[in-house]
C-alpha cells in the first residue's frame, strides 16, 4: 500500500509480561528454530543494558534501531524480527566479540574481585554468547542439534585429585539459605579455579555445587536447605584429605546451563548439632575417598561418582 513501509516490525512484549516477571528482570530473545524458550537470555536492567548497548553498536538499519530503543523499554527484545544483514552480523559478534566484552568492561578484573560471586555473574553474561552461537548453528545448518549440555544426569561422575582446599566458610541463613563466603584476598583464586566462563550449578535438588565451566572443578555448595528437613544423626567431623574434585569431565558444561541430578530431591539431608556437620547423600551402604575442596566442604566420591557433600554448618 502506498505510504507503507514494507519493513518488518520488531515486536515488542505486552508490558504485562515484563511487569510480572519483575521490574528489574528484561528478556533478550534469539531466533531458535522450535526452540524459541531455550534462546531466552534474561538479565537484571544493569546487565541488560550493556548487553544493549553491545549490540546497538552494530545494528546499521536506522530503522531498525529505532524498533530496538522501543523494545528495550518493555524489556523484551525479539532479535529475530531484524533484518539482514544485521541480525547475523550481531548474533556474530555476541558469539565471537561479546565474552571478551564481559572481561573487559562489564566485570573488569578489579570489579570482579569486589563481588562476593563474579564466577556466577560472568556465566550469566556470557550465556549470551552460548545462546547466539546456538542460533548462528541453527541457521546454517537447519535441524542440527548442539551439543548436549546442561540437562538431567541419573548420576555425576567425578574425579579426584591433589589439591589445596578452597579457603572460605559455607554458612546457613534461616529459613534455609546456605552460602559460602570467602575473604577479599581470596577471591582472585576462586575465579582462577572456576575459569574464564565462571561457573555453573550442578543441582542435588535445591543444594547447589559450583563447578567451574571450562574448569569443572567444584568450588563450592549454595543453595537452599531448611534446617526442618534435616534428619538428626551422629555425624564424627569427616577424615578428609585435602584436594580437588572435578564434576562431569566428559560433559559438555556451558554457562547458563545448570545440570540437574536425577532424584537428587531425595537424597538424604543429615545433620549432627554436637559437631556441627551436614551431610548430603545418596549412597550410604560403602564408603569411598573423602575430599576437602573447601574449608567447610567436603565432597565424597565413591568408584568415580559423586556420592555426598558435607558441611560445616555450626551455626544452623
Amino acid at each position: 500500500m502506498p505510504g507503507t513501509s514494507s519493513r518488518p516490525t520488531m515486536r515488542r512484549a505486552d508490558t504485562r509480561t515484563s511487569q510480572q516477571r519483575g521490574s528489574d528482570v528484561k528478556v533478550v530473545s534469539l531466533p531458535g528454530g522450535k526452540e524459541p524458550e531455550g534462546f531466552n537470555w534474561f538479565a537484571t536492567g544493569a546487565l541488560f543494558s550493556e548487553a544493549a548497548a553491545f549490540i546497538m553498536q552494530r545494528v546499521q538499519d536506522e530503522h531498525a534501531r529505532a524498533e530496538v530503543v522501543g523494545s528495550m523499554q518493555s524489556g523484551y527484545v525479539f532479535w529475530e524480527d531484524l533484518p539482514e544483514p544485521d541480525l547475523t552480523g550481531v548474533l556474530t559478534a555476541l558469539r565471537d566479540e561479546f565474552p571478551s566484552f564481559v572481561d573487559s568492561v562489564v566485570y573488569p578484573p578489579q570489579a570482579a574481585l569486589a563481588m562476593d560471586h563474579p564466577e556466577i555473574f560472568i556465566a550469566r553474561a556470557k550465556s549470551l554468547a552460548y545462546l547466539a552461537g546456538r542460533s548462528l548453528t541453527l541457521r546454517d545448518t537447519p535441524g542440527a542439534a548442539p551439543p548436549e549440555s546442561g540437562g538431567q544426569v541419573e548420576e555425576v561422575s567425578a574425579r579426584v585429585a591433589a589439591g589445596v582446599p578452597l579457603r572460605g566458610h559455607a554458612r546457613y541463613e534461616a529459613p534455609g539459605g546456605i552460602d559460602f563466603h570467602c575473604a577479599a584476598e581470596d577471591r582472585a583464586e576462586k575465579l582462577a579455579r572456576a575459569g574464564s566462563d565462571g561457573s555453573v550449578s550442578v543441582c542435588i535438588g535445591t543444594l547447589r555445587l559450583e563447578t567451574g565451566v571450562t574448569t569443572h572443578q567444584l568450588l563450592y555448595a549454595r543453595g537452599y536447605s531448611p534446617r526442618s528437613a534435616w534428619g538428626a544423626s551422629s555425624l564424627p567431623a569427616p577424615d578428609a584429605a585435602p584436594g580437588a574434585v572435578f564434576l562431569l569431565p566428559e560433559r559438555t558444561l556451558v554457562p547458563g546451563a545448570p545440570v540437574e541430578v536425577a532424584g537428587g530431591e531425595q537424597w538424604g539431608a543429615d545433620y549432627d548439632a554436637r559437631t556441627g556437620w551436614l551431610r548430603v547423600g545418596a549412597r550410604r551402604g560403602r564408603s569411598g575417598d573423602l575430599v576437602r575442596v573447601a574449608d567447610d566442604t567436603v565432597v565424597e566420591v565413591v568408584d568415580g561418582f559423586l556420592a555426598s557433600v558435607w558441611l560445616y554448618l555450626p551455626s544452623a
